[in-house]
């Protein structure tokens, strides 16, 4: 099976095909900034449904919360949605498993409280890497979505025990690794961009034979194949 992770760095021209609620919700901001972001994100994420799964036009798509919050819909599409300041990351696949997987998208910023977060959320393989890592900083970006990425999978939300996940292979390589949590396994992957980092959580029994990256940032889908754009 394919996972498809559809990103873009930063907004473009998208036609608004937000539902009744998503429009409520982008209403509810208090600055523009933020609903502009909130728009994006989900017509971004409306327009890649029908990009690859082009059964239903972008406002026709229907979305439903699982128990504990997760957003799902009901055509065997497994697929999860993380925005941050204008960029957006969407992963899909074709699967009835509502938590199959988890996307998480962080911009690099300038963070003051760095070290305190270091210390409440970072596992003690982590912390040792971070200790050697040239760019501290972005490397703790790395773990914090790649922890984001596997609790969004599992629809569990965030966790106060985020140090007990460990998730040090994310910074030793690139390749895909196993995780266990909460008596199932994840396999996660992070990838790099100078502006930030977005990080995959999938259950192993989706059997994700590859990945495919489409940088939709100048507002068309540019596909990575190893390393490589098409």
């Amino acid at each position: 099976m394919i996972l498809t992770l559809a990103y873009s760095e930063k907004a473009f021209a998208i036609e608004n095909s937000l539902d009744e609620t998503e429009r409520q919700r982008a209403a509810s901001f208090r600055f523009a900034y933020l609903r502009d972001a909130y728009v994006f994100a989900h017509a971004f994420k409306r327009r890649v449904l029908s990009y690859y799964f082009p059964l239903k036009k972008t406002s026709e798509w229907s979305f439903y919360r699982t128990s504990s919050g997760k957003p799902f819909i009901q055509e065997n599409i497994a697929f999860n949605l993380s925005h941050s300041a204008e960029s957006v990351a969407v992963a899909l696949a074709q699967s009835s498993d509502e938590c199959a997987i988890g996307v998480d998208v962080e911009c690099y910023k300038d963070m003051d409280d760095l070290e305190s977060m270091i210390d409440m959320v970072c596992h003690l393989d982590e912390k040792s890497l971070l200790e050697v890592c040239a760019d501290r900083q972005a490397s703790f970006f790395c773990l914090w979505t790649a922890k984001e990425a596997l609790l969004k999978a599992n629809g569990s939300g965030l966790v106060d025990n985020l140090s007990q996940i460990n998730c040090a292979p994310s910074l030793l390589n690139r390749e895909p690794y196993g995780l266990p949590w909460q008596g199932d396994q994840y396999r996660l992957q992070s990838f790099h961009f100078p502006w930030g980092v977005i990080s995959l959580a999938w259950r192993e029994r989706l059997s994700v034979s590859d990945i495919q990256l489409v940088d939709w940032t100048s507002g068309a889908p540019i596909t990575e194949v190893n390393g490589m754009k098409n």
